[in-house]
């Protein structure tokens, strides 16, 4: 009945036709794969499928035919817009009532073709972040399609359900509903054999009569579901009788399935104790709050239900990662600070935000900008009286409503207050009105998506960000020609630029090198390579990981291939004829001597050398290996080793060919204590970055890269004051802290918290107090002289980059790679 194409199902259109009972008219001879709903993210004009929704706001009938324009040839209408009369030659038109109903249908015959496991996943509150953590948590068990971000509406899931394909082996989707009746038609959608229920809270209490007439709706997406695991932790009493009496039941009763006996706060996880079948079990959740807490339990009871392993789900659980969607802050213009969190309106969001904007108090006017809250089920007189405390309660100086409901209930507001209708007219007069130019401000944004609160942040937040990587172009030359002195003058150097130059930029680091003639560049993956082409990188580039989606890009790039696997080979041989190159391409022959992490292996040599003399199209530009501990002198038996068998190896294969190649072991430990194994070229990469390991490099290179901050504020404390989450800083006695603008989002780890690291302010070492946050961090300035603004030195020198990484107990390569993309480069040379 229909075509796959890479997994995906295809569709013509007069299948469509026949499934959402339309009118066809116009040209049915193409295939549809995929459904379209916003004209601005049309990717596949001739396989996509545009369904012209009507809404209060818009009519997407009128973008029709521009997509023709652009090849789109199937739609699905409620008329044909007069401009494309002309147009059904070329195209084919499928008329129903009510595109939206068409589009449930569609996506809901579409799910019926697959035979697999589906949770459906809904809630008042935890929806997208349980979908998100079962996916991490289910991922090394199945091939999974999962809503993408909290696609749960109407429209969403049909988008969401439509993406499974038949490579899919569980599919994990979430269903949101706002008024009776709504469920009925997700349901048919999402045919969930597997149901969970997250949570019963207060949003969208407005379309409903009472919390109990809400959650027998979201219960019937379940009616069919041959599993039905429902979280009561929030529950009140009336709620339980509607529940079946044959659901995994999670509660503190007694008679619930997984029967919560105790959760224990233990600062930086929570331990969780539950009676299960016959015994007790335990489980760590690396999270704290509550919300977060039941959200983890309720993951853990579908695991159980699937009969996972409870050691394996231990181990998963701990792994857990935050799902960033909600809340972010961000410095803003003229010493503010915003916290973005528009991604929902209801009461309790706004609160929990309203916490968090008091947690980030650096002193300064506090303003609160809020929509129109529309899932709170309150009247709106009620409403806003309530919202008029938090603003009194949590002391906010301004607020600044956005919407018809709360400008109509102005009266409430006894703080300083301005009210506008939309977003865009706050934004509009905010450019002229001096009493809406924030200055030295802690500013939370709080908004339903659909007033497009991203304008005031974009318009609110800071171009840069105080905290900089410096790097030295001085002292990277510095460092190539001490690698150069070591080396003979007929012994070439590629250098390492790979992870956006070990931190500090590939492109900029590239032009320096490619200036100063540098014989060749190494990159991990295609991707880098082909920004420094059309960065006006000419050099030869090796690629260290090539992938098959990548090689039509590296040969257009002319990017040199790392052949590390028979497979890597015959793909790229097949990429190769099927470009239809004649001349023989550059590749480089990946040997393994001892890593045992990618390489040909001895055993295979014979059947390496003997496609490398046959295929003719291969031109072995390299043969090299990579030593396991060159600079650790315990392993220089195992490094001599490894030298040896590569020699043998390589003499073989040129042997083999007929010709020499370029052959290289070294990398930049070896460089210094390797020599005879220097050949015609060598690797150099933490080396030319700065970092040395014995002592001829610690002595003759220089550090290239500084990572600088500036103080946010200082704080005068009495003895006994905390700093910081889960009051983990205590000042013993008066005390000065100052706060900076890096957290471990830019790379550094909360381990360098609570004093495991001191940072530098003019010239004095001042160790951190307190947990280590997101995007700040404190630090203990009591005996130093120093004011607001003043700059502060994470690392300069490496000794201190060293220091750094013992700290984080790991390697300065992952520190340096690991410092955030958001942290601006500045690169110095005199």
């Amino acid at each position: 009945m229909y075509k796959i194409n890479h997994f995906f199902i295809l569709y013509n259109p007069q299948q469509i036709s026949e499934i959402i009972q339309a009118t066809m008219v116009g040209d049915a001879d193409h295939l549809v794969q995929n459904l379209l709903i916003d004209s601005r993210q049309l990717t596949e004009p001739a396989l996509s499928v545009f369904i012209a929704l009507k809404t209060e706001r818009n009519d997407a009938h009128q973008y029709i035919y521009g997509l023709c324009q652009k090849g789109v040839k199937t739609f699905i209408v409620q008329q044909i817009p007069e401009n494309c009369t002309g147009l059904k030659d070329n195209v084919c038109f499928l008329i129903v009532s009510d595109t939206l109903k068409a589009l449930q249908q569609l996506a809901a015959f579409h799910r019926k073709e697959f035979k697999i496991p589906v949770i459906g996943v809904t809630g008042s509150n935890g929806k997208t972040i349980v979908k998100e953590w079962l996916y991490q948590l289910l991922k090394s068990d199945y091939v999974i399609s999962r809503s993408p971000k909290s696609y749960n509406s109407q429209v969403g899931v049909p988008l969401s359900v439509w993406q499974l394909n038949t490579g899919h082996e569980l599919g994990i989707f979430e269903a949101g509903i706002s008024a009776p009746g709504e469920m009925d038609l997700l349901r048919e959608i999402i045919r969930p054999t597997i149901g969970v229920l997250t949570s019963l809270g207060t949003a969208h209490d407005e379309g409903f009569s009472d919390s109990s007439q809400k959650l027998k709706e979201k219960l019937l997406l379940f009616t069919n579901s041959e599993t039905v695991i429902v979280n009561a932790l929030s529950f009140k009493k009336e709620h339980f009788e509607l529940v079946k009496k044959n659901v995994f039941l999670i509660s503190k009763s007694p008679n619930a399935t997984l029967e919560i006996l105790k959760t224990e706060n233990l600062f930086t996880h929570t331990h969780v104790k539950a009676h299960y079948k016959a015994g007790e079990i335990n489980i760590d959740i690396p999270f704290t709050d509550s919300a977060s807490v039941e959200n983890a339990i309720t993951c853990w009871a579908v695991m159980l239900h699937l009969n996972i392993p409870h050691s394996e789900i231990e181990k998963r659980m701990l792994l857990l990662q935050t799902v960033a969607m909600r809340l972010e802050l961000k410095l803003g213009n003229n010493n503010c600070v915003l916290i973005n969190d528009f991604y929902n309106s209801d009461i309790n969001a706004l609160e929990i935000a309203l916490h968090h904007q008091k947690q980030q108090n650096r002193g300064g006017k506090k303003v609160v900008i809020l929509s129109d809250i529309e899932q709170s089920g309150k009247p709106s007189a009620e409403l806003y009286e309530y919202v008029s405390r938090l603003v009194t309660q949590f002391q906010i100086d301004q607020l600044i409503g956005i919407g018809k409901e709360i400008s109509s209930q102005k009266h409430l507001f006894k703080t300083e207050a301005n009210f506008f209708i939309n977003t865009e007219s706050f934004v509009a007069e905010s450019k002229t009105n001096p009493d809406l130019q924030f200055h030295n401000s802690i500013i939370l944004l709080k908004g339903a998506r659909s007033f497009g609160f991203e304008k005031i942040s974009k318009q609110l937040q800071q171009k840069s960000h105080d905290t900089i990587l410096e790097i030295n172009l001085n002292s990277l030359l510095h460092n190539l020609n001490f690698y150069r002195s070591q080396v003979g003058k007929d012994t070439k150097i590629m250098c390492m630029v790979k992870a956006t130059g070990y931190g500090s930029g590939s492109t900029e680091i590239a032009f320096t090198l490619q200036h100063h003639h540098a014989d060749y560049l190494a990159v991990a993956y295609a991707d880098e390579g082909v920004e420094l082409r059309k960065a006006g990188i000419h050099l030869p580039i090796m690629v260290m990981s090539p992938e098959e989606s990548s090689y039509d890009d590296m040969i257009e790039y002319r990017l040199e291939p790392e052949i590390y696997s028979f497979k890597i080979a015959k793909e790229f041989l097949h990429a190769l004829q099927h470009k239809a190159i004649t001349e023989s391409y550059p590749v480089h022959i990946k040997l393994d001597t001892g890593m045992h992490r990618l390489g040909f292996e001895e055993e295979h040599l014979d059947e390496l050398c003997s496609l490398l003399k046959k295929e003719t199209l291969f031109k072995v530009k390299s043969i090299f290996s990579h030593l396991v501990a060159s600079d650790d002198k315990s392993f220089d038996e195992f490094t001599n080793t490894q030298i040896s068998l590569f020699e043998k190896m390589a003499s073989q294969i040129e042997n083999a060919i007929g010709y020499h190649a370029i052959k290289h072991i070294c990398n930049s430990g070896a460089i210094t204590r390797m020599k005879q194994a220097h050949y015609n070229m060598v690797r150099l990469g933490i080396g030319m970055y700065g970092v040395g390991f014995n002592e001829i490099e610690k002595q003759n290179i220089q550090n290239i890269s500084s990572l600088k901050t500036r103080i946010s504020q200082l704080k005068h404390l009495q003895a006994g004051d905390t700093v910081g989450y889960n009051r983990k800083g205590i000042a013993s006695q008066q005390t000065t802290i100052a706060t900076i603008p890096i957290g471990y989002a830019d790379g550094f780890s909360r381990k360098l918290g609570s004093g495991n690291y001191a940072v530098f302010i003019n010239g004095k070492s001042c160790k951190t107090i307190g947990n280590i946050c997101m995007d700040m961090c404190m630090v203990d300035v009591t005996f130093v002289n120093c004011q607001e603004g003043d700059e502060v030195i994470v690392f300069e020198t490496t000794e201190q980059l060293m220091e750094l990484s013992k700290a984080m107990e790991t390697i300065p390569y992952e520190v340096l790679t690991g410092i955030s993309s958001r942290v601006k480069r500045v690169y110095v040379q005199e």
